[in-house]
């Protein structure tokens, strides 16, 4: 390279004819590409920025390629949620199938890609150049495209199974396989500045920790996240709380109130039990909707709010609809988008078995137990079968107890009654026969003609059932 003077001597020093970018072009490049967008960490948008130096070289040396510049607003290059939160946005502007070059960058911008195609990977197609001197003809680069293999990837980085909440419930749950695509869904919900959300679920399935992941991986993570639960406050005292008051509204009203939507202002709203809100307050709450402005009680002044509102029921909202009990147009604004929250005992065996060994860590964990809990067999199959009306919360407390009785390995004795009853009373048909003739046969001492006759089956056929279910020794 000769010796330059001035802008031209700065544009030579930023722009690496030999490098990775040109060697795409040089190389790899597909006559199918449409354009080549070349991105740049916040909007330094003047003529020497490395961005558009890159770019004039470019259309320098390949005259005909379409190229474009767009500026992201990242305000801290290895902070791998912003990064992810902002990239994501942007493919969501972006139409059709996208080939993203990972290589430039820092290390978390990479991370970041590699889980942008984790996610989206229906869209995106990731790939490396490995320089000449790496390749066996040491003469020309490769192109190399990245296997998106989430096994392969720790999953404490994955963008779907973190905790993103260190404030909230977020460290005790976990994101099992079933429910991935309503934490995908609820990204992508993120991915927009207000649209609204109504979560559906049973108590304990968790609605409140996906609201906070929806408000965590979005735009207003800066902003307030916060939560009421409905259910619990009378029409007054809920008004009170969500709009506010002025000093002196009302008996008791001895200083002024800042309500939860002017309180959230930027951020998020979590309306918990949404379905238990009388007729006279779900007006209230369309007209703020609608309108995007609240009053407190005893102004005669409007506020405007910028909230995303989320809300959450375990009731059949639609149904109440139909029954007059619920309204229409206040459904329809809360039910811009939903998610729906199935309950533990529809995720089967596996799933809730994942779930107990996060907890038994969990729990060890909080409570500064240095051995974690350990479950015999029997009782470890009640466990998994149990039918959990109180989804997730009910077996984080029913471990939590476990390890209180002291106890490190838990037998089926061990158990609460209640756990051992339901596992008596939904049997398999093989399983009750085997503790029928277990029963009989102790009764009879062992006496394998006596049992035969007091069940009224063959002694031949007694024998060959004892042998399966290993009641007998040879």
């Amino acid at each position: 390279m000769h010796e330059q003077k001035g802008a031209k001597s700065r544009f030579l020093e930023q722009v690496n004819e030999n490098g990775p970018t040109f060697n795409l072009h040089r190389y790899f490049w597909d006559e199918a590409y449409e354009q080549h967008i070349i991105l740049q960490r916040n909007d330094e948008s003047n003529n020497d920025s490395r961005m558009i130096l890159l770019i004039k070289a470019l259309h320098e040396a390949f005259p005909k390629r379409i190229l474009a510049g767009q500026f992201l607003k990242i305000d801290d290059p290895i902070n791998l949620q912003e990064i992810y939160s902002i990239i994501s946005a942007w493919l969501q502007t972006v139409p059709g199938t996208i080939d993203i070059f990972i290589s430039p960058g820092t290390p978390t911008m990479q991370v970041a890609w590699y889980l942008l195609g984790l996610n989206y990977k229906d869209r995106v197609n990731l790939f490396q150049i490995r320089s000449a001197e790496f390749t066996p003809s040491k003469r020309i680069p490769e192109k190399e495209l990245v296997s998106l293999d989430s096994s392969l990837f720790p999953k404490q980085i994955n963008i779907i199974q973190r905790s993103l909440d260190n404030g909230s419930n977020s460290d005790s749950y976990v994101i099992s396989e079933s429910i991935r695509p309503v934490y995908e869904m609820a990204e992508r919900i993120a991915l927009t500045n207000d649209i609204g959300c109504l979560i559906l679920g049973e108590n304990g399935t968790g609605k409140e920790h996906l609201a906070h992941f929806i408000h965590n991986a979005s735009h207003r993570k800066i902003k307030p996240f916060m939560a009421i639960n409905c259910a619990a406050f009378s029409d007054d005292l809920l008004r009170s709380e969500l709009f506010g008051h002025e000093k002196g509204a009302f008996t008791g009203a001895d200083a002024k109130k800042i309500g939860l939507f002017e309180a959230a202002n930027g951020g998020t709203l979590f309306l918990d039990e949404i379905g238990d809100v009388s007729p006279r307050m779900q007006v209230s709450l369309l007209r703020v909707l609608q309108s995007k402005k609240i009053q407190p009680i005893g102004s005669n002044t409007e506020k405007a709010i910028d909230v995303r509102v989320i809300a959450a029921t375990n009731k059949n909202l639609e149904l109440m609809c139909d029954q007059d009990q619920f309204r229409w147009d206040l459904y329809y604004r809360l039910a811009v988008t939903s998610l729906n929250l199935p309950p533990l005992r529809e995720r089967g065996v596996k799933e809730v078995r994942q779930m107990i060994g996060f907890f038994v860590a969990a729990v060890a964990d909080r409570l500064q137990r240095s051995e974690l809990l350990s479950f015999k067999p029997q009782a470890m199959s009640i466990l998994e079968h149990y039918d959990y009306k109180g989804n997730i919360r009910e077996l984080e407390n029913l471990i939590i107890q476990l390890y209180i009785k002291g106890k490190q390995e838990i037998d089926k004795s061990d158990l609460p009654d209640k756990l051992i009853e339901a596992n008596e009373s939904t049997l398999s048909l093989e399983e009750a026969e085997k503790r029928h003739i277990a029963k009989v046969f102790k009764i009879n001492q062992g006496n394998i003609l006596v049992t035969a006759e007091v069940l009224g089956v063959a002694r031949d056929t007694l024998k060959r059932k004892l042998d399966k279910f290993g009641l007998r020794s040879h």
